[in-house]
């Protein structure tokens, strides 16, 4: 505390300026602050002028196809004609430069679409978008687009493989808000870690303003190179509507047109099958107009009763069960929410309510750690906050809520195995927020885990069929939460002696015998009453393992 104030090492004399004045300069004598007195603000450069195009193409966006392994559609921006909107492709080659790509190397594609779209700030944006076909399953290419003169940076993507492959993919809800401050570094962390990721699900309101040259110029700005080389799968949220769909929607994102059918929904609902995964973008605006949600509805019937993918992702941007009591979507509940448990869709990736939200329906529950129905998700990325207000239209609607967050930003980090599929989401600095576990077997049968933690692997979660037996009697247990294959010591056990332990330890009782864990992580067993059981005394069945110790409720033996 009071040791002698070392001398500063000697240094620049710009050096030791900084440190005494926090970044004052001395200019002809004079110490200069940060701001002079009196000096005016610079004046905020104008919009019109950031975001003005030029012949250098930007915006750049991978846009999934039909079939993604063998093809790739790409949209820019530019001031470029049809005539002159092209891209150029090769095998990622191991350099460029000097290094030029060997004769024939080179594929130049036109552009199959260029579409000018009238702005808010006094110019036309024009949208291109090439189509690159007779592509390699998971191969890595490399790509430019431009008008044979004025190019982009060569940016790499890689297609996805013919069958499934394990894989990684991010998922946002609503950006909308302080798009060109707050949303940036959501975006970049969320690279940051997953830079393999393969695809990122934006579940509408994208942005504030649906024909608003700027905020679309900051949502592009935002994603950066990002965008270039990540297949995005985004659906319209309200706010991509203003007396219809946004002018920039289809020509920003030409998705697939295998839809219902419908004009008015042709590239807002439309799917993908990516490496083993069904995605499913629906346009859940339409929730009123009777006509269109029926339409979508028997085509999400169609897609999800004939589906060779052992996992399936639905995206739409109105919740199922919202995390704030102010909203309620009962026809998107009522339309769709059957068909998504009726057919184990794993995943329900959704946005609008500024909140995080993450349930399932009640009657899917089997532990207090596990179910077995549907993931619902809600989440935000954008600054923009609501609050959750108890979240009645969960909680009331037959739907339990496992994890919540308000004033927050997060972004979700999706990675696909062949049996699980692993969900975390982290704040906007990193830190982890809520993750969860799908284990699904061949059957299509599932469990959900909770991430495990101290206090949900002990207590009473091991359920029987009965709770009065008599001496030599079957009673058949179950439980949830363990890894494939734990081993799990079975034992019976005086409940006195049970709640001496705390419910978690001891070895006084019966070894019925040990078991193993399924594939998705259950134990189901039949347990006689050992005939040493007492009349009248009540037992417990204990299952003692590596993750958990935990009981049956209070058996009692009548004779």
């Amino acid at each position: 505390m009071n040791e002698p104030r070392k001398p500063w090492p000697l240094r620049s004399r710009q050096a030791k300026l900084a440190a005494i004045g926090a970044g004052a300069l001395l200019i002809g004598g004079l110490a200069i602050g940060p701001a002079a007195v009196g000096a005016a603000a610079p004046p905020k450069y104008p919009a019109a002028e950031q975001h003005k195009p030029s012949p250098v193409p930007d915006r750049m966006i991978l846009i999934p196809t039909a079939s993604p392994a063998i093809s790739q559609r790409v949209s820019w921006r530019a001031e470029a004609t049809a005539d002159t909107a092209q891209a150029e492709i090769l095998v990622a080659p191991r350099a460029l430069g000097q290094v030029q790509p060997t004769a024939g190397a080179v594929t130049n594609v036109k552009a199959i679409a260029s579409t000018p779209v009238n702005t808010t700030l006094g110019y036309a944006s024009t949208y291109h978008t090439a189509e690159f076909t007779g592509l390699q399953p998971d191969t890595r290419y490399t790509y430019r687009v431009g008008d044979g003169t004025n190019w982009s940076p060569w940016t790499d993507f890689t297609t996805a493989a013919a069958g499934f492959e394990p894989f990684s993919f991010i998922y946002y809800g609503d950006a909308q808000n302080y798009i060109d401050s707050a949303v940036p570094r959501v975006f970049r962390q969320a690279f940051g870690d997953r830079p393999q990721a393969k695809a990122i699900v934006n579940a509408g309101d994208l942005i504030d303003s649906a024909n608003s040259e700027e905020q679309w110029g900051q949502w592009f700005q935002a994603g950066g190179f990002i965008d270039g080389q990540v297949n995005n799968i985004s659906v319209p949220g309200n706010h991509e509507y203003s007396g219809g769909l946004s002018t920039f929607w289809r020509p920003q994102f030409p998705y697939p047109d295998n839809g219902p059918g419908n004009a008015e929904l042709k590239q807002t609902a439309y799917t993908v099958d990516y490496q083993g995964v069904r995605f499913i973008g629906l346009d859940s605006n339409v929730q009123s107009n009777a006509s269109l949600m029926t339409a979508q509805t028997a085509w999400l019937e169609g897609l999800l009763k004939d589906n060779p993918n052992k996992w399936t992702v639905v995206t739409f941007h109105h919740p199922v069960y919202s995390t704030t009591g102010t909203r309620n979507n009962p026809n998107v509940r009522a339309q769709w929410a059957p068909l998504l448990e009726k057919y184990g869709v794993d995943l329900v990736l959704q946005g609008h309510d500024h909140s995080y939200g993450r349930g399932n329906q009640v009657a899917a529950r089997k532990s207090t750690t596990v179910h077995n129905g549907v993931a619902y998700v809600v989440s935000v990325s954008g600054g923009k906050m609501y609050a959750l207000n108890n979240g009645e239209n969960w909680t009331g609607n037959g739907a339990e809520v496992r994890s919540t967050a308000q004033n927050t930003q997060l972004y979700q980090l999706i990675d696909v195995a062949e049996d699980t599929i692993t969900f975390e989401a982290r704040y906007a600095n990193g830190e982890h927020h809520d993750g969860f576990l799908i284990r699904k077997n061949d059957k299509g049968e599932r469990t959900v885990n909770e991430i495990r933690t101290a206090e949900n692997t002990v207590g009473e979660q091991v359920t029987v069929d009965k709770t009065s037996v008599r001496r030599m009697e079957q009673v058949k247990v179950s439980a949830f939460g363990y890894d494939p294959g734990e081993k799990v010591a079975v034992w019976w056990r005086e409940q006195d002696d049970d709640a001496r332990h705390g419910g978690q330890g001891g070895r006084n009782g019966t070894l019925i015998g040990y078991e193993k864990a399924d594939e998705l992580g259950r134990i189901e067993e039949s347990v006689r009453v050992p005939s040493s059981s007492k009349r009248g005394d009540t037992y417990v069945v204990y299952l003692d393992s590596r993750h958990q110790k935990i009981t049956s409720p209070a058996i009692t033996v009548t004779r």
